[in-house]
């Protein structure tokens, strides 16, 4: 049974032959240099892909851990503001509600940075 390589260079022209030989090792030779390269990069797609994939359940983890949080900030602040409005006083006078509000706003930053992310 004839190899590839054997039926390749029986159909070449006899005349022609050793040069075409060597021309075909020379290219055989540098395309099969090639194979550390694309198995070098094949190993690091699968690496960055294990760390996206850890990643994004992360973000996830952390996505909902945050909306929870903003819900009993949310709460929080509804209930100092309904606080405030039965006393006669400005809900901003009542101590650390401005960091509150500032958390909330950032809180929903950074959520809907998760959100787009994680479409």
């Amino acid at each position: 049974m004839k190899s590839n390589i054997q039926k390749v260079y029986s159909k070449l022209p006899k005349t022609e032959l050793s040069v075409q030989k060597v021309e075909l090792a020379e290219n055989i030779k540098k395309l099969l240099g090639y194979y550390k390269g694309v198995n070098a990069f094949g190993k690091n797609i699968d690496i960055s892909i294990k760390e996206l994939l850890d990643a994004k359940n992360s973000l996830e983890v952390d996505s909902d851990d945050l909306w929870e949080d903003m819900k009993v900030v949310a709460k929080g602040m509804r209930l100092a503001t309904g606080a405030a409005k039965e006393l006669g006083i400005n809900v901003k006078d009542i101590p650390d509600y401005n960091k509150a509000l500032e958390a909330y706003k950032y809180g929903i930053e950074q959520g809907n940075k998760a959100k787009k992310i994680l479409k």
